[in-house]
């Protein structure tokens, strides 16, 4: 609320300022010593007028004013410093003598005072005056509507300022500086009014679309932002007033830093806007954005084609000064869609047009002039019919295909190459030829589709379980996303996510196509991937495996055959140092060292089991199982039928283990849980090993739950790249069903 009323107030009181200096010209007498708007003026013993109307006997543009009234100008300009210092009360009708300098020569030029000619000065003026009104009016209405939006809040304070200025077009006069009060109202609004116009515009810039990080951590910024140039400005006129050669030479020197402050403030505008444009990064923000640079690019090819095409062609300008006013006037009639309603209309649908058909018009122009001034030059005629008409058929032959041109020139500008996908695969393709490590594979996708496409936001999610997880993601993500699926052959292994360029902007058939296209060649990638992801874990678990293996088989050597031996060792010295005095005491310690031998021997062969099963060695998979189906009988009475083929080729030795592991896992399990009578072990040979276990038992539970059994059973399977699926079988009980393939030469 408070800022609000500051800035209210501000704006009221610099809008009352200019206000002040016309209704006080309008109450005064008019001499028509007039100064003329970005004129220098001011000389050291007098200034420069330039009078609305000359006249024989009166002023004349280029006179010097060095008196009024006998008085010299230099003590008229000593006098404003001094508030009480007597000054005339001139009328209208009254005559005055002004002592000029014309043609070097001093004369007196006899005055009368007169109303002042408001509508003659509108009539010069109308344009600056319309643009200042016009851009208040808007910003006040949108202050209005958004009082606590602090971008309303600047415009409105812009508005008020280059309102509260335009005293500059209106013009300062002799009579102002006899008066005094006149010209400290000029003064005021036309350096301090006039700077607060600049310091708005970067204040502008700096809060709109987004506040920018500066002010955000810093927000005495904005104080300062103000301050400085009027600490500038009083300092600068300080330094200047020692090597002023009058007063009147010291006020002439305002017009410097008059010129300075805003040119650097225009520069910080420029490279705040600069910097937004690259950093921005929501879509609201980027669609405020545009409108600002729609607006820039009308006045801009308004400006070229009414202002400074026209002497080119015709000779002669189109408009006249006054008129340039209107080619800036849709910049304030722009900046409320910009701040209240920048969905109203499809900005880059816009923006395309303008820059398709402004840089077209352009081309057009360019061509007819140049084909127009060639034939003339060879002819040796102007004016020439003929040339013409052929500079017409020219452009009418060129005018499709450049036009067609522009709008791929643009398109690429402004959407990326979705014109060209041959181009962006192609890209995409180097740029994975040139990425040597696989965790950089799916970054490189998704930047480059981003980059190419001017996209917001792309990712890939690969799948894992029943979801999917984010692998890599380019930009930040906005609103629901559209989502291409990633397949390898018939199987979903991920998704490409990407956000339109705007939210109201659904991707077109042409986008959709080469999207389609990178998505096919992603979903390889993907699917390379994650087959190399898993083949590093499935390394990791290769190693801690055999360093767990490792671990236990040192824990069994050293904390049970080691200690054992020792043992053994010390009861044969005590044999051998009782056998010659007490050999009765031998015989029992003698049966206790081959107890203790045989069981070590268990152990050892325990060990040796675990490492791969002799039985597998001494008999072959198939007898090895039938072996243990009949151990299996006698220890839980469960019938276990095995059915291989008669005779089974050489399997690689870690085939035979697993395939082994998984039979012996399955068979106690089914002991344990599955309360079945019988049992059936299928062994069939192709280009794998299909292990089959059925059984008639209870089945799976209605809730299964994966135990360290069923796990082993999957990661063995899993680790020479087979698959083990555990489901429940078609006449009850459980099939275990696992692939092993066999490695080829």
């Amino acid at each position: 609320m408070r800022t609000r009323f500051a800035v209210a107030s501000l704006a009221l009181g610099s809008v009352l300022l200019g206000v002040a200096f016309l209704l006080l010209h309008l109450l005064t007498p008019f001499d028509d010593a007039r100064l003329a708007p970005g004129l220098p003026d001011w000389r050291p013993d007098g200034v420069v007028v330039t009078p609305l109307q000359e006249s024989p006997a009166g002023l004349r543009p280029g006179d010097v004013v060095v008196a009024v009234d006998g008085k010299s100008l230099e003590s008229w300009a000593q006098a404003l410093l001094d508030p009480g210092r007597a000054r005339p009360n001139w009328r209208i009708g009254q005559t005055v003598t002004y002592t000029v300098l014309r043609a070097g020569q001093q004369i007196q030029v006899p005055v009368t005072l007169e109303s002042y000619p408001l509508g003659t000065i509108l009539l010069n003026e109308w344009s600056t005056v319309l643009f200042a009104l016009v851009f208040l009016l808007v910003a006040v209405f949108v202050f209005l509507r958004r009082p606590d939006d602090r971008a309303a809040q600047v415009q409105l304070l812009i508005g008020a300022s280059i309102t509260g200025a335009t005293t500059w077009s209106l013009g300062l006069q002799v009579s102002d500086l006899v008066n005094g009060l006149g010209f400290w109202l000029y003064a005021v609004t036309t350096y301090g009014v006039y700077t607060l116009f600049w310091v708005g515009i970067l204040h502008f810039a700096l809060v709109f679309p987004e506040p920018h990080p500066l002010i955000v951590r810093r927000p005495w910024t904005i104080l300062l932002l103000y301050l400085a140039p009027y600490t500038l400005f009083f300092a600068y006129l300080a330094s200047v007033w020692p090597g002023a050669a009058s007063t009147l030479d010291w006020i002439g020197h305002w017009d410097v830093i008059e010129s300075v402050l805003p040119t650097a403030y225009l520069l910080l505008t420029i490279a705040v806007e600069i910097w937004n444009y690259r950093t921005l990064h929501t879509t609201a923000a980027r669609q405020k954005f545009r409108w600002l640079i729609f607006a820039g690019l009308v006045c801009a090819a308004s400006t070229f084609f009414l202002w400074y095409l026209p002497p080119l062609i015709l000779g002669q300008p189109l408009l006249d000064a006054n008129g340039l006013g209107l080619l800036v006037l849709p910049y304030p009639l722009i900046l409320p869609i910009a701040i209240l309603r920048y969905r109203l209309f499809d900005i880059d649908i816009i923006l395309n047009r303008t820059l398709v058909y402004g840089i077209l018009t352009v081309i057009v122009v360019g061509v007819y002039i140049l084909v127009v001034s060639l034939l003339g030059i060879v002819w040796q005629t102007s004016g020439n019919a003929l040339g013409s008409l052929l500079a017409t058929g020219l452009i009418a032959v060129l005018f499709q295909p450049l036009r067609l041109r522009l709008q791929r020139v643009v398109n690429r500008l402004m959407y990326g190459e979705r014109d060209d996908p041959y181009a962006v695969l192609s890209r995409l393709g180097r740029r994975l030829e040139a990425t040597l490590a696989p965790e950089a594979v799916l970054p490189t996708i998704v930047e480059t589709v981003a980059q190419a496409l001017k996209l917001p936001y792309s990712a890939i999610a690969l799948k894992q379980s029943e979801g999917f997880i984010p692998a890599a993601s380019y930009g930040l993500p906005q609103g629901e996303p559209f989502i291409l699926p990633l397949l390898y052959q018939t199987e979903t292994i991920g998704q490409l996510q990407l956000a339109p360029r705007a939210p109201n902007e659904p991707f077109t058939t042409a986008d959709r196509r080469l999207l389609a296209d990178i998505a096919h060649q992603a979903g390889i990638a993907a699917h390379a991937v994650r087959l190399t992801s898993e083949l590093q874990r499935s390394r990791e678990r290769l190693v801690t495996t055999r360093e767990e293996e490792r671990r236990r088989l040192r824990r069994d050597l050293h904390d049970g055959l080691g200690p054992t031996l020792a043992s053994m060792t010390l009861k044969l010295d005590a044999a051998r140092n009782l056998l010659a005095q007490q050999p009765a005491a031998v015989d029992p310690l003698l049966a206790d060292l081959k107890a203790q031998m045989q069981t070590t021997i268990v152990d050892i062969r325990r060990l040796v089991y675990d490492l791969r099963p002799p039985a597998l060695d001494e008999l072959g998979l198939v007898s090895a199982l039938r072996e243990q189906a009949i151990q299996y009988y006698h220890l839980n009475g469960v019938q276990v039928v095995i059915e291989a083929p008669p005779q089974l080729p050489p399997l690689p030795a870690a085939v035979e283990v697993a395939a082994y592991r998984i039979v012996m896992e399955a068979l106690t399990n089914v002991a344990r849980h599955a309360q079945a009578h019988t049992c059936s072990v299928r062994l069939t040979l192709s280009d794998m090993l299909t292990i089959e276990v059925s059984d008639d038992g209870l089945g799976l539970p209605i809730q299964p739950q994966i135990g360290i059994g069923l796990a082993s059973m999957r990661e063995r399977a899993a680790e020479l790249g087979g698959t083990c699926a555990i489901t429940a079988g078609a006449t009850g009980g459980v099939r275990v069903l696992a692939q092993l393939p066999l490695a080829k030469e």
